[in-house]
């Protein structure tokens, strides 16, 4: 093996080289080489088995070719190596089958972490504690309705040690606040948007205050809400408000055309021995509704004005 005969190793792949003759012999020598690995001086071949290339391997001796010529599993009965096949196969089977199960099983639940992970993560932008806020989440959903969507999360943080925070909870029907209690215990109280007055903040040295203030007169205050989380409950608070009073005054509106809708159909089926409402009467009703509708907030003063001055212009 001297020279400037280069060789190739085939492999799974295709096959690698070229190796110079020393080369090769010293992969032999360290067992890098298999005696049953295909060489070739080419890569388009003619392929040998490598223990055939003289001198690449050292002879064994006669003892080591009669042990290899007879081998403990040649003694086997064929019958037994069928049967030991057919175990391992199936044993082989059921780990892939174990095996993908498990994959699939952690797959799903990566997914499922991941997709909580995604949900907890909006609520935190503005510095809020990921656990705090997980914690608050589970405990609203309890109690939250079919349409019910949480908005918002706010976490108190003051300037001491607050190893139990009160919690502000927005929703697009209600708010609620967490106050934490001993031995795991939380009260909390919620306001229907619907019935809420106002929502007032106040910022301090040391975060912010938030007060609810319902139309019962009831209000509540949480302080030490950190200033840029106050001001998304504010603004959230704000455009909810606005949605209420605005659905509030749809209410009233349509109750209004539903009481003016009776009185017409009350008079149109009034006895024709009854006297009907003159034309001054008309106007008196109408006069009166616009009236209705300026004091309930329907209507804005200027809107009032020309109306009323469209009526008493038909006298």
């Amino acid at each position: 093996m001297t020279g400037k005969v280069v060789w190739f190793v085939k492999t799974n792949s295709g096959f690698s080289g070229p190796f110079p003759s020393a080369q090769l012999k010293v992969f032999a020598d360290t067992g890098k080489l298999p005696r049953t690995a295909l060489v070739a001086k080419s890569t388009e071949g003619p392929w040998i088995v490598a223990e055939k290339v003289s001198g690449l391997f050292q002879s064994t001796s006669k003892e080591e070719q009669e042990e290899e010529a007879i081998r403990p599993s040649d003694l086997v009965p064929d019958s037994v190596k069928n049967s030991a096949a057919i175990v391992g196969n199936a044993v082989t089977g059921l780990s892939k089958t174990i095996v993908s199960s498990l994959r699939s099983a952690s797959s799903s639940l990566s997914t499922k972490v991941e997709s909580a992970s995604s949900t907890i993560a909006k609520f935190c932008d503005d510095g809020q504690d990921p656990s705090i806020v997980q914690r608050m989440i589970e405990r609203v959903r309890e109690i939250c309705t079919s349409d019910e969507e949480i908005l918002y999360v706010a976490v108190q943080s003051k300037p001491i040690a607050n190893f139990s925070p009160d919690c502000v909870v927005i929703s697009n029907k209600r708010f609620i606040i967490f106050r934490p209690k001993l031995l795991g215990q939380v009260t909390f109280y919620d306001c229907l948007w619907k019935d809420s007055k106002n929502v007032h903040m106040k910022e301090n040295i040391f975060g912010a205050e938030i007060a609810f203030e319902s139309k019962e007169g009831q209000t509540q205050t949480i302080d030490y809400i950190p200033k840029t989380q106050a001001r998304q409950i504010y603004r959230i608070g704000q455009e909810m408000e606005e949605e209420s009073i605005a659905l509030r005054r749809k209410l009233e509106l349509e109750s209004l055309q539903a009481g003016a809708d009776r009185t017409v159909i009350n008079q149109m089926i009034t006895p024709n021995h009854q006297s009907m409402p003159g034309g001054d009467d008309q106007i008196v009703l109408r006069m009166a509704k616009l009236k209705s509708l300026f004091e309930n907030g329907l209507i804005s003063g200027e809107e009032y004005q020309k109306k009323r001055n469209e009526i008493l212009d038909s006298i």
